[in-house]
């Protein structure tokens, strides 16, 4: 699942489209790699983060690997229990490949190495709002929710 758009839709604004501020929103959005095996949190993190973000969900080790081998991401959001490995070991790769990124542990075991990334939350006790409010510290795009949850 991703958000992601191709690059035929960047359409910077200009004065004859009738733009507004000079840029594309679609072109500035931080880059979000959710590594989740949990389709559901998958949905509920991609709703609460886009359009602030892009977001591209994997469900595998595997599928993780590949991405962080060949996109650049500004936030890598991992749940270490993957259906291929345990996601903890990840976090090597990570700092290596994609050492300007933050890493956001958001599981429902703590993890061992809770230190490991840069902020930990627990699944499912932690709201959107907390979500929210972590995921724009990490990345620092401003404390208040795009939408507030009713």
């Amino acid at each position: 699942m991703t958000n992601d758009f191709p690059s035929s839709t960047y359409r910077p604004f200009t004065e004859e489209s009738g733009g507004a501020i000079g840029f594309s929103i679609f072109a500035a959005a931080p880059r979000v790699l959710h590594i989740d095996s949990d389709h559901d949190a998958a949905l509920v993190l991609a709703a609460l983060l886009v359009p602030e973000t892009q977001v591209t969900h994997v469900a595998t080790l595997a599928a993780a690997q590949e991405l962080l081998r060949t996109e650049k991401f500004a936030l890598v959001v991992l749940d270490p229990d993957l259906p291929d490995g345990d996601g903890v070991d990840l976090l090597p790769e990570v700092r290596v490949l994609q050492a300007e990124a933050r890493v956001l542990m958001y599981s429902a075991r703590h993890p061992e190495q809770h230190n490991a990334g840069s902020a930990f939350l627990p699944k499912p006790w932690t709201s959107p709002r907390q979500l929210w409010r972590t995921v724009s510290d990490l990345m620092g795009i401003g404390p208040a929710m795009p939408v507030e949850p009713q």
